[in-house]
């Protein structure tokens, strides 16, 4: 029992770790952060199933646990906020906890698993399926690692990431940043009207309405434009679902700024911006921005945001980008012929 709780406590410590990649990804060098991040977070995730005696993991739980350590400390020391100073004085007591008090009694029970193998546990069934869920999602983590910091700037530019856009709010340290990019063979004004039409109750969000619809959300995606969805101010809601969805009340972004032709900026989503490149040419960016201050409801929901919304976000918005760019460039063909 103290194997598996410490075993637990390990990969929950493991787990926090996921919110330091979103506060810390405007501090000190990019790399080192992303390195260190992953480097701890994996680390740990490594430790912890290894002191469950996950095959393989188990064999090198403690140096995986020290290499972890030294990633977290170099982490947060870039950044010397109370939280992470804390994170560090727990990385310390947590590593002398396990080799001064833990270490013999995990080394004992993991040589006795080798010895006898799983069928010689209690119900090898259980621990083959255990093994099995903790070796896919340590596998899984590692991709998010590698991947991460391609899907939060995909399809832009470093000068594109650099510069000042509509939305952005000068006086904040933005911390957390998503960048998504397209190229579009049409006059600016030609993918607005598209863009202007976002909505569940409008046009749709012109990317995988079936994966929408199959969480409740009834999406509809529009195929030509509707002069009837033209009109949008500061003030409005851009809504997200249905009114009652999941017994709650309507979801939706606050449309706080309206640049027509240019720029259309929704509160807790970010900046969607028209930038000409050509008279037929006009790259349309995605910002969103954020202080990413730390906090304790940022441990707790760091995990789910790095594993589960910002994947999914990137496939749906991924794939909203495609929709407008396909629908504008056929209007602007279509206009273009005549």
């Amino acid at each position: 029992m103290k194997r598996v709780l410490l075993g637990t406590l390990v990969i929950l410590h493991a787990l926090a770790h996921a919110a330091s990649g979103v506060w810390l990804a405007a501090e000190g060098p990019v790399w080192l952060v992303t390195v260190m991040w992953g480097v701890a977070m994996l680390g740990y995730l490594a430790a912890g199933f290894g002191t469950l005696r996950v095959p393989l993991l188990r064999r090198w739980w403690k140096q995986t646990m020290v290499v972890a350590t030294i990633a977290s400390i170099v982490l947060f020391l870039t950044y010397l906020h109370p939280l992470g100073l804390l994170g560090s004085v727990f990385d310390l007591v947590l590593l002398l906890v396990v080799f001064e008090g833990a270490q013999a009694f995990i080394d004992e029970d993991i040589a006795v698993v080798e010895a006898v193998g799983v069928r010689g546990l209690p119900h090898p069934w259980a621990h083959r399926a255990g093994w099995a869920i903790a070796t896919l999602f340590l596998v899984y983590a590692a991709a998010v690692v590698v991947v991460r910091p391609l899907y939060l700037r995909w399809g832009t530019t470093r000068d594109e990431r650099l510069m000042t856009l509509p939305g952005d709010d000068p006086s904040i340290t933005a911390r957390y940043r998503v960048d998504h990019a397209i190229t579009i063979r049409a006059p600016a004004d030609s993918v607005w009207p598209w863009l202007v039409q976002l909505g569940q109750d409008r046009g749709g969000f012109y990317s995988y309405s079936w994966l929408e619809r199959m969480i409740g959300d009834k999406v509809t995606n529009a195929d030509r434009i509707h002069p009837e969805w033209q009109q949008l101010q500061a003030g409005d809601t851009i809504y997200a679902t249905q009114p009652g969805y999941l017994g709650a009340d309507r979801f939706g972004w606050r449309v706080t700024s309206v640049v027509p032709n240019r720029a259309l900026v929704l509160e807790n989503w970010g900046a969607f911006v028209l930038q000409p490149v050509d008279s037929g040419t006009t790259r349309l960016i995605i910002r969103t921005r954020g202080e990413g201050k730390p906090s304790v409801m940022g441990l707790v929901l760091g995990p789910v945001s790095v594993f589960v919304f910002e994947p999914a976000h990137f496939i749906m918005q991924a794939e909203m980008l495609r929709g407008i760019k396909e629908r504008a460039e056929r209007t602007s063909y279509r206009v273009a012929r005549g």
